[in-house]
């Protein structure tokens, strides 16, 4: 079993399984030349599934974010900053997410839990992953759930052997149409 991966940032891109080595390409092209001024080098790691960005920043992400937030691109498709990278086992994501939640959300706040299952290894079912972190969430920090308009998201990033966890304002998600 490899070690998990370290990686602080998550870029997603547009485009089709089959044909991705243009727009990932072009991805890093992208990002290299936004960011090029704050970070020279990209520590871009490998994520083994198409048009899927893993990358470990020195840079400040809340920066990084605010920067590509106002770059015109044309192959992102969404940017998550990750909180931690852990193991994909239901009970490890479950813990982390849990612990990152209580240090950064206030009770009576509202979520909404979102993941992206990207290798179906570990975790078979995205919606039962959900379903469990939701609930964890709610029966043990005094939250409400808001799919709909939640003050934060708990995101979920499983790349198959690693899972990055994200707890943020929904305003620190990037996505692009």
């Amino acid at each position: 079993m490899k070690p998990t991966e370290n990686f602080n940032f998550l870029i997603t891109l547009k485009g089709h399984k089959d044909d991705n080595v243009g727009e990932e390409l072009l991805g890093i092209e992208e990002i290299e030349l936004a960011l090029q001024k704050d970070e020279p080098t990209l520590n871009i790691k490998d994520s083994e599934f198409p048009n899927v960005l893993l990358i470990d920043l020195s840079m400040d992400p809340e920066l990084a974010l605010d920067i590509l937030k106002k770059t015109t691109t044309t192959v992102i498709s969404k940017i998550v900053i990750i909180d931690e990278v852990v193991r994909t086992r239901s009970n490890i994501i479950k813990e982390k997410a849990l612990q990152i939640a209580n240090q950064k959300i206030k009770p009576g706040s509202s979520i909404a839990v979102r993941c992206d299952l990207r290798g179906r290894k570990y975790i078979e079912s995205k919606d039962e992953l959900i379903k469990v972190i939701s609930n964890e969430l709610l029966d043990n920090l005094n939250l409400e759930e808001n799919l709909v308009k939640p003050d934060w998201v708990v995101q979920i990033e499983v790349i198959g052997e690693n899972t990055g966890i994200s707890v943020s304002k929904p305003s620190d998600i990037l996505k692009k149409d």
